[in-house]
């Protein structure tokens, strides 16, 4: 039980528990809840790579805004640090659960007394609002050839992740945190996604802070590829995440 009333899945998928971890963070932009098919995913993930994973089902913007979802996952962070290293620990998210990813990683760096950072995330087309009219015209570019995720919904999402409250710009669009410290992040992003409009704007704010980022771009793919390896490219990216995990 975290933060008094939320669920973390925790899963030993090795014979014996295992010194590495996995926070997988699930998608769904903040308004949809994970299904059997991310448990399936963060398990196989898990066992394939020797990982141990912690699976937080945290709150879903729908009663709350979404600082309420950076601060349980956080709070399953410092629960991690307590069996695991920081550099045995991985972070990934996919969508929302990418931005997450990410996002706690800001968060840690506003901090009093910031945790030791993870050793690796992985992001799988982490959502950001575009907050700049040059954001959203590079979004309105890709809209057309999007077929799960319109421009439109980027902005609209902004007022259900806020819920009237005041939250600070990184917690809706990641790439204006303080990017200090940060691990090795390895990005995933489909070319024909609106949210691929954000790649370069995560990159220059990783070059900013001087961290390390790897963007790989699958071409003419979707939203969140990886995680539909029916198809042969989200088969090898689903495999490449795997290898880098490992």
């Amino acid at each position: 039980m975290i933060c008094g009333h939320y669920h973390c899945l925790k899963i030993e998928t090795q014979p014996a528990k295992s010194k590495k971890a996995l926070l997988f963070l699930f998608g769904g932009g903040y308004i949809i809840e994970p299904d059997t098919g991310d448990l399936k995913a963060a398990s196989d993930i898990g066992k394939r790579s020797g990982r141990d994973v912690w699976f937080p089902y945290y709150p879903l913007c729908i009663d709350n805004s979404v600082k309420y979802a950076f601060e349980m996952v956080y709070e399953v962070y410092k629960e991690m640090l307590l069996e695991y290293a920081p550099n045995n620990i991985a972070i990934l998210g996919f969508s929302s659960g990418g931005a997450l990813a990410i996002g706690i990683c800001l968060h840690n760096n506003v901090q009093p007394k910031p945790l030791p950072m993870p050793g690796l995330i992985i992001a799988s087309s982490p959502g950001s609002v575009p907050l700049s009219d040059e954001e959203k015209q590079k979004m309105a570019m890709l809209d057309e050839k999007d077929l799960c995720v319109p421009a439109s919904f980027m902005e609209t999402i902004r007022e259900i992740m806020e819920h009237g409250e005041n939250i600070p710009e990184y917690m809706i669009s990641g790439v204006r945190g303080n990017f200090s410290n940060f691990p090795l992040t390895h990005f995933y992003y489909g070319s024909d996604e609106v949210l691929y409009a954000e790649a370069e704007y995560f990159a220059n704010a990783y070059d900013t802070y001087q961290a390390k980022c790897v963007i790989h771009v699958g071409e003419g793919m979707f939203h969140c590829y990886p995680m539909l390896p029916y198809f042969p490219e989200g088969k090898a990216a689903y495999k490449e995440i795997i290898k880098i995990l490992k």
